[in-house]
């Protein structure tokens, strides 16, 4: 890493102490490695297979393979949901079709995998060979015959604390004076360029600052990381990217015919913009990543007591990046790898650069996340709970820390602390954009047909990053005086989950929204499995309750991790037990919000119960004791609370936002789920109290298991939106009260009197006893969570069970007259022809044992010729039943004529078992006239075919 400019000249000393130590949290920057990595390997895992299996696999198995999506009358060119309910119409057929063809190359990816393993190694380990050869350096001792250096870098080796003297080598044939350090942590180079080691003496200043910045960099480790990096980073370009691009162009413009190509052309134009994203986001991340450890090694080596007079910025105008020129500084400054001089001294004085969040890492963090479950998708879907935690750890974990650093540096630079939303606002940007230019929302389409269903995904992130930056404000004041680290970790770790349960909803369901509402109110409840529930137009309420079934949080087995909503509305409750003393800043500050006392609380859940006891109330009363309504009742009396639960909840969570100025997103959440516990206690109570016998009985134990799941997953995240909507409102009244204010008196508002304190203030508890009382309450609350918790069955929770048991609202348009040609060309292809030829070469050997009947003479030649005849009945049943296994014809007419063809082959098969039992003039003639109709089928179907273009003319 060359760290100094030479040029350099003496300015004014920046001050020596910065208002922050940049140590005091973990700097992110490891995470962020950690996403690369993650992105590169997962990439690799999935390119590879795809890249060997088009280079080996067999053009005309692949054809066919491919051929059978098309003949299931799959279309390319609509939307996704509904090749998705094609594909499930007939999946056993299709099943079938593509093991046939299918060519299986696990053995040769595996092994291509571990060869660019073995090389990203073998690289990483010839890296420093690589740049000690290239330069030509020789050892420190053969320039410094003297030894005057020796003593000098061994000092500086020690100011450094390491336990690990590096190797130190020079190139004498620059006259730079920079330095670099590369190799491993376990034999560490540094190399001295030579215009550095002759100006060592002159210029002893420079000379100690320059190793003593390359000896931060060991200090951190940097080296072990950024190489390892590098290496994947090159094998990764060279072995797995190239193989695949140059694959990827080869489908995209050669391989096919023109109207193959043209109909695949979205989606494989989307995965080769996805490969350029995933470029981009490496490259740019990577040269961020270390320009942030340039000025972390800056300030390490001036804390060692390096002069700051090399990074005096001589050599570069002052104003060279001012005015029109600003935009292109700024531009060409993300392709270096070394932050500007101007940045490296003013962080010297103030290290503001390494708190500040800015929106380019944030929205390439988002970018790369979402690229990487793109290429997760190469894992079985059993792991789909372990892929949603690592991308949503990397991302919550990336953003999170950034903010945890940003809030901390305003609070002791007494600056605004920042909102957390718009850090939610950029990486969901990167997500949306990853969705819209890759493959994964769109598929085959150029741009998915509802994209604002990735707001959802947008929406997640704000409001989770927005939690984080209240709750790490209220931490960092409480705690003032305690590391904050460990505080950090805990405060991550539980949007981390939260966002992790909002990605396994986006993958297993959430997905399909960015096609639009695909399911109709019948499928949804037929879904549910319970007995004599009512059909789609039964009521609005089925509707809703169709649609609840949805959302997420309300998948509820436990890898789909709802509980971890909870913990968002949990946390900032347990924070009160190490609340600070009344009224100081760490306890709360700012103004009371309802959730401070507990009137506000008691209000929510007196709310929510009276709503819970008129909702009971009325479907007690509703004509549900009917006949083979169970089922129906049951579902209700889940579902019915859950919503009045929610709506209490987003109430709650609307007023205390609303009525709070300062953490008003925690505030309210941990309002509503306050309120939500005493709506699932409410609810339980009265469920049980008219659970005497019949439908009510079976509800109570139903409710049992789904109210708190169902409640509290999908009440957090719509209490949290509706905390927004509440601030939103809350900040306009007061506005407009302000305004009116100064309309009515002419002049502003002006200070506030000084609040008196209550006699209730001033006569507060003891600490011991008002820390007690709030233990309790909180051991109140997680017992009841978790003994709730305990008693519900995750494994059995009632539920849609997965999409191909859903009914699509919406059937597929017609295909275009390209589309349909290639769909009955696939047909054909991919066993269509086959089995017609199957067909026709049975009715061959019937009529052939057909006529060797009518022409036996004598009785051994009849016996014969009757046994031809039995078993040619038997290769007639085993054609025509193959032949109905297979998929549909893609069109109506041609099923027609299909329909026709097995029809008129079973009758024969039947004639013919008849002529087998009973050989007489009425049976034969009843089988000739079946094996006719059977042949004049068969040829009908092909000229179908033929007319269609799906085969050639005979």
């Amino acid at each position: 890493m060359v760290a100094l400019s030479s040029g350099a000249r003496a300015a004014e000393q920046p001050a020596d102490a910065a208002p922050l130590d940049e140590r005091v949290l973990a700097a992110g920057t490891t995470l962020r490695f950690a996403l690369l990595l993650a992105l590169l390997v997962a990439a690799s895992v999935s390119m590879i297979p795809r890249t060997v299996w088009h280079l080996l696999a067999s053009p005309e198995k692949a054809d066919r393979e491919a051929a059978c999506f098309l003949a299931a009358g799959i279309d390319p060119s609509v939307s996704a949901n509904a090749s998705f309910v094609q594909s499930q119409r007939q999946p056993a057929a299709l099943e079938e079709c593509t093991a046939r063809f299918a060519q299986d190359f696990t053995t040769v990816s595996v092994g291509v995998g571990l060869v660019a393993l073995a090389a990203a190694f073998t690289v990483h380990r010839l890296l420093p060979l690589w740049r000690t050869r290239r330069t030509r350096v020789v050892p420190l001792d053969v320039v410094d015959v003297h030894g005057r250096l020796r003593p000098l870098l061994d000092e500086l080796v020690t100011v450094a604390g390491l336990g690990r003297t590096p190797r130190f080598v020079v190139d004498p044939a620059s006259r730079a004076t920079g330095a670099v350090a590369f190799g491993r942590s376990r034999r560490p180079v540094i190399r001295l360029d030579g215009g550095l080691v002759v100006t060592a003496d002159s210029e002893q200043e420079r000379f100690r600052a320059v190793v003593l910045h390359e000896l931060a960099h060991l200090h951190h480790k940097d080296i072990d990381i950024t190489y390892a990096t590098v290496a994947l980073w090159r094998v990764f370009l060279v072995l797995v990217l190239l193989p695949w691009t140059g694959v990827g162009l080869d489908i995209l413009l050669l391989r096919g015919s023109a109207e193959v190509r043209g109909v695949y052309a979205p989606f494989n134009t989307h995965a080769q913009v996805l490969g350029g994203l995933l470029v981009l986001a490496v490259y740019l991340s990577r040269l961020e990543i270390l320009r942030h450890r340039e000025i972390y090694a800056d300030l390490m080596a001036v804390r060692w007591g390096a002069s700051a007079q090399p990074w005096q910025d001589s050599a570069v105008r002052r104003h060279a990046g001012e005015g029109w020129r600003r935009p292109f500084v700024r531009i060409a400054a993300l392709w270096h790898t070394h932050p500007s001089p101007a940045l490296r001294r003013a962080s010297l004085a103030d290290p503001m650069a390494l708190f500040t969040l800015r929106a380019l890492p944030l929205f390439l963090t988002g970018l790369a996340a979402d690229i990487l479950v793109w290429h997760l998708d190469a894992l079985p879907y059993e792991f789909l709970w372990l892929g949603t935690v690592l991308v949503a750890g990397l991302v919550v974990g990336i953003g999170g820390v950034a903010l945890w650093r940003a809030v901390l540096y305003a609070l002791r630079a007494g600056r605004t602390v920042p909102s957390g939303w718009s850090a939610g606002l950029w990486l969901g940007l990167g997500v949306v954009v990853g969705e819209l230019t890759g493959p994964r929302a769109a598929m085959n389409q150029w741009l998915p047909a509802h994209p604002e269903a990735l707001l959802i995904l947008v929406a997640a992130l704000v409001l989770l990053m927005t939690w984080t930056a209240q709750n790490a404000e209220w931490w960092l004041r409480a705690r003032r005086e305690r590391p904050p680290g460990p505080a950090m970790l805990a405060g991550l770790a539980v949007p981390a989950l939260a966002y992790a349960s909002v990605l396994y909803w986006w993958r297993s369901v959430g997905e399909v929204l960015t096609d639009g509402w695909p399911f109709t109110t019948a499928g949804v409840l037929a879904s549910y499995g319970l007995p004599g529930l009512p059909p789609s137009d039964a009521g609005p309420l089925w509707h809703i309750i169709a649609v609840l079934g949805l959302l997420p949080g309300t998948r509820t087995g436990a890898g789909s991790l709802w509980w971890a909503q909870v913990l968002l509305w949990a946390l900032p409750v347990l924070a009160l037990v190490v609340a600070s003393r009344p009224g100081g800043e760490g306890a709360g500050g700012g103004r009371r919000s309802p959730f401070a006392g507990p009137a506000g609380v008691l209000t929510g859940g007196i709310v929510c119960s009276a709503g819970l006891a008129v909702a009971l109330a009325r479907l007690r009363d509703a004509q549900l004791g009917t006949p083979g309504a169970v089922g129906p009742l049951r579902l209700a009396q889940m579902m019915v609370p859950v919503l009045v639960i929610c709506a209490a909840m987003a109430l709650t969570a609307a007023v205390v936002a609303a009525l709070t100025d300062s953490r008003w997103l925690t505030a309210g959440l941990a309002a509503a789920g306050i309120t939500a516990l005493v709506g699932v206690a409410a609810a339980h109570a009265l469920v049980r109290a008219d659970a005497g016998s019949g439908p009510s009985a079976v509800a109570w134990s139903l409710s049992r298991e789904v109210h708190l799941p169902y409640a509290v997953a999908l009440g957090t995240p719509v209490a949290g939106l509706a905390a927004f909507v509440g601030r939103g409102a809350g900040l306009a009244g007061r506005g407009a009260a302000l305004l009116v204010r100064q309309v009515t008196t002419g002049r502003g508002a002006g200070p506030r009197p000084a609040a008196q304190p209550s006699s209730a203030a001033q006569r507060p508890l003891r600490p011991k006893w008002r820390r007690a009382v709030r233990l309790a309450a909180v051991g109140a609350v997680v017992t009841w969570v978790g003994a709730t918790a305990l008693a519900v069955d995750v494994s059995a929770s009632p539920g849609p069970a997965s999409l191909s048991a859903l009914v699509p609202d919406r059937a597929a348009p017609e295909p275009s007259a390209t589309v349909s040609r290639l769909q009955h060309q696939a047909w054909a292809k991919a066993g269509g022809l086959e089995r017609i030829e199957a067909l026709r070469t049975a009715e061959l050997r019937y009529s052939a044992a057909f006529a060797a009947v009518s022409e036996a003479t004598d009785d051994a030649g009849f016996l014969q010729a009757m046994h031809q005849v039995t078993s040619a009945c038997g290769a007639m049943d085993r054609a025509t039943r193959r032949a109905g296994a297979y998929l549909s014809v893609p069109s109506t007419a041609g099923q027609r004529m299909w329909t026709r063809v097995l029809t008129r082959h079973r009758e024969m098969t039947d004639t013919c078992r008849a002529l087998a039992t009973r050989p007489d003039a009425t049976t034969a003639e009843a089988a000739d006239t079946a094996r006719r109709n059977a042949i004049d089928s068969v040829d009908a179907m092909s000229y179908w075919l033929a007319e269609k273009g799906a085969i050639r003319p005979k």
